[in-house]
Parts: structure tokens; C-alpha cells; sequence
């Protein structure tokens, strides 16, 4: 959804042939919205790249190339304020997707290849999903089942991962594919099989905790002006960004039975339009991008409080 990214952050500055001091891609990825956010970058500004992954890192390079500009970091968009000061970025962008490259790799992101069972986007993390899948209780993984995958049968499915794993442990995707067969019906388990996939990797990679992390440092450092863009995958996350950005375009917060303000709080926000999806040409382009919502907002000044 690139044309529409940029679309979106050009509508919403003042002046649209200017250029921009500071971006964040705090999801760098292949580094195709990069690669084209970079074109709006001065001379003199710079452009941050962050990635739990360093094989997406290495390709981000590749497709962007060496630009004295653009500083690249394998870490969590979660922590930017480490890198960067208050109030001075004026785009962030963050991507959540997955890319085919990780979906094809071998860390077994998918059940559609045998691979052994990690999901970890940054291999410095301890825990895998074999680790999950393994030690973790039936009421543990029917937790996070529900809870990262709303899988419905849930507590059918961590049962039969527990049986499973008495005889031999469960190292591979295929493997786990198959001790979660029969524990739903066949019309649903392909649905099923997703979910527990996503499930385990949100879990191995804690990634709604780094996500309501990095909306609130992002929002921290991106200046009056600057526009904050979130692509969404999934419910779970596309919740989240929703009700942040409500949250910061919401001005007082005082009950209606009030004759007046008193908490004198300020919308900090205007969001930039309902929430967009990809366009049939860009589904065809990458059909991964069906799923997609774009949702994002202009970070407005909050003058002095009223007394």
C-alpha cells in the first residue's frame, strides 16, 4: 500500500512539495516503503530504520542502497525514544505485516512448508515456539490460542498438542500441523491452522506489547505536524492503532452532567480519514495485502490549558 502511505502523509502536510527532516520506518521490512519515503527525505535529513530481524535488515539495504542518510537498527520500533528526541520526526510509518521472504524462511512461519518450529523475527530471543508448544500447559496455550488467535476451539486444540507431545516432541511446523488435525473439523482446520500460527508468533515475539509500546513512544517523539501511519494485518492489532488514535483525538474527557470543562484536556490528534484498504490492483500485485488497513493520524499542537 505504498501509493496510499504516500498519499496519505501528502495530503496532510501544509506544504506538499516539501521535504521532510526525519523519518521513522519502524518496520523496515524489505524496505519498499523505504525506498520510496526516502525520495521526500532533504539533503540534509535523516531517515531510521528499525527491524527485529536481520535478514530484513540486510535486504532493506539492498533495495534502498547506501545513503549516508539512513541509519539502520535491528530492534524494536518499541524502543525509538532511545534513538530519537521529543517532538522531532515528522513521518513515522509501521508495517506489521509479514513478508514472503520470513513467510518462506526457514524459522517456519507457515505450515505450508516443514520447517523447524522458531518464529523468532530477532534470533537473540530466548524462547521459541518450540518452547511454547512444548512446555507450556494445556491452559497456557488454549490462552494464547484464544487470546492472540480467537480460535474458537482453543481448548480442544491445546489438549491435543499436549497428547501429542507426550510421545515425542513437537519440533516441526508439519508435525504440529498434524497433532492439531482431528481436533477440529476438517472444513475449518486450514482457518484453524492460521490462527494457531499467529497465535504462537505474537506470542514468541510479544508483538502487541511492543505495538501499544511503540504507538505511545512514537507518538512521543513525532512532532506537531507529523503524521503517524500504522498498517494493519489482523483485528488485534487494527484495535489497538483504532483506539490510540481515538484516544488522542478526544478532547475533554469530563462527564456530560458537568456545566463545564474542568479537565481542560486537548485533542492531541486529528485523524486523517477512516481506516483505508488496498486496492484491487494492489491485491493482485501482493495478494498478502487483502487483509490490509491503513489507519493514521496528523499530530496537532495543544496550546496552553485553560485556567
Amino acid at each position: 500500500m505504498v501509493e496510499q502511505v504516500m498519499d496519505m502523509i501528502l495530503r496532510s502536510l501544509p506544504d506538499k512539495s516539501a521535504l521532510l527532516d526525519t523519518i521513522v520506518d519502524g518496520t523496515v521490512g524489505g524496505g519498499g516503503h523505504a525506498a520510496v519515503l526516502l525520495q521526500r527525505l532533504s539533503p540534509m535529513g535523516r531517515m531510521v530504520c528499525f527491524d527485529r530481524d536481520p535478514e530484513a535488515l540486510k535486504m532493506a539495504r539492498k533495495q534502498i542502497g547506501e545513503d549516508v542518510r539512513v541509519t539502520y537498527i535491528q530492534e524494536s520500533y518499541s524502543e525509538i525514544r532511545k534513538h530519537l528526541k521529543q517532538n522531532s520526526v515528522d513521518v513515522i510509518l509501521l508495517d506489521f505485516g509479514l513478508s514472503t521472504d520470513q513467510l518462506e524462511s526457514e524459522r517456519g512461519f507457515s505450515y505450508m512448508r516443514d520447517y523447524p518450529l522458531d518464529m523468532r523475527f530477532d534470533p537473540r530471543l530466548t524462547s521459541s515456539a518450540f518452547d511454547v508448544v512444548n512446555e507450556y500447559s494445556t491452559a497456557e496455550l488454549r490462552d494464547v490460542f484464544f487470546k492472540y488467535g480467537e480460535e474458537p476451539m482453543s481448548p480442544r486444540i491445546a489438549t491435543r498438542i499436549v497428547e501429542a507431545r507426550k510421545s515425542v516432541a513437537i519440533e516441526t511446523t508439519r508435525q504440529l500441523a498434524e497433532s492439531i488435525r482431528g481436533s477440529v473439523p476438517e472444513r475449518f482446520y486450514i482457518k484453524a491452522l492460521s490462527r494457531i500460527f499467529q497465535a504462537l508468533r505474537i506470542e514468541v515475539n510479544q508483538e502487541l506489547e511492543h505495538l501499544e509500546k511503540g504507538l505511545a513512544e512514537g507518538w512521543e517523539v513525532l512532532k506537531a505536524g507529523g503524521v503517524f501511519c500504522v498498517l494493519t494485518y489482523h483485528s488485534l492489532e487494527d484495535r489497538r492503532a483504532k483506539r490510540f488514535f481515538a484516544a488522542k483525538s478526544k478532547g475533554c474527557t469530563c462527564p456530560p452532567t458537568l456545566p463545564i470543562c474542568v479537565c481542560n484536556k486537548k485533542p492531541e490528534a486529528k485523524i486523517l480519514g477512516a481506516s483505508f484498504r488496498p486496492t484491487p490492483k494492489e491485491i493482485r500485485l501482493n495478494p498478502q495485502a487483502r487483509s490490509a488497513r491503513l489507519r493514521a493520524a496528523l499530530k496537532i499542537p495543544v496550546h496552553g490549558r485553560e485556567s
